[in-house]
């Protein structure tokens, strides 16, 4: 994500990623310098720290043949989908999952046609609570959390943010949502059948704004969910795509 922010009085031009590690990768996109790296989820061991160089101190490497916890697990404190930045507030927006996994590397040779792991995980709660969720407004800079708001699932929906302040996404049971951008708190809510593995887009069509949604489970990391949830082997798949409209602008006489 590219993002123009002001710092003590400078205008600085970075990258900000969003790493399935559990962490925020912040660069200085004009020459490569590494600006920090925050964490978005509290469960993170698979390295003790990242320095202000950006080094990796103390990797918690896998051991061949023995089961050792490392959080996140190998499906990420996230998982593919897109997170927002508004230049309004200022902040970026992103989901996390608080989840570990009992890994076991084992060697493997490589063959054309066949999957290439290399290990075994078993999904595993985190040692300082159940399996879950949440959506957080983050500084994408220094990574001080704004707010917080729980999920029981991941969230899977890309998240768009917009002038209006107003954050959209969707949840695995088909809800289509929307927040106050600045406080977190929900908005408006419309179920679509289907869950949300896609991402939301606005436009607008003679002065009237729009956003679309599409609706539909699918992918690698849905049909893994039921080893963890197991109630969402049940959930419905869909392809459909909703529109939303705000009011119609008033007409000047």
């Amino acid at each position: 994500m590219l993002i123009d922010t002001t710092r003590n009085g400078k205008t600085e031009k970075l990258v900000v990623h969003t790493n399935k590690g559990g962490y925020v990768w912040v660069v200085d996109r004009t020459n490569g310098k590494f600006i920090n790296a925050w964490r978005y989820v509290d469960t993170v061991n698979w390295v003790k720290s990242i320095d202000k160089e950006g080094n990796l101190i103390e990797r918690n490497e896998p051991e061949v043949g023995k089961a050792k916890l490392i959080c996140p697990n190998w499906a990420g404190g996230r998982s593919w989908n897109h997170a927002a930045y508004s230049p309004r507030t200022g902040w970026l927006y992103n989901d996390g999952i608080e989840w570990c996994g009992d890994t076991i590397s084992f060697p493997q040779e490589p063959r054309e046609g066949q999957g290439f792991i290399a290990g075994n995980v078993t999904i595993k709660p985190p040692p300082n609570g159940p399996i879950r969720a949440h959506l957080d407004a983050f500084d994408p800079v220094t990574g001080e959390k704004r707010w917080t708001v729980p999920f029981k699932y991941p969230i899977l929906s890309s998240l768009l943010v917009t002038g209006g302040d107003v954050l959209f996404t969707g949840d695995v049971e088909g809800r289509f949502l929307a927040f106050d951008a600045k406080t977190g708190k929900q908005l408006w809510s419309f179920n679509t059948g289907s869950g949300h593995r896609g991402g939301p887009i606005s436009y607008s069509v003679n002065g009237r704004q729009y956003i679309a949604a599409p609706s539909g489970l699918g992918s690698i990391f849905v049909s893994g969910m039921p080893a963890t949830w197991p109630e969402t082997a049940g959930f419905p798949s869909g392809s459909a795509v909703f529109v939303f409209g705000l009011p119609q602008p008033k007409q000047n006489p």
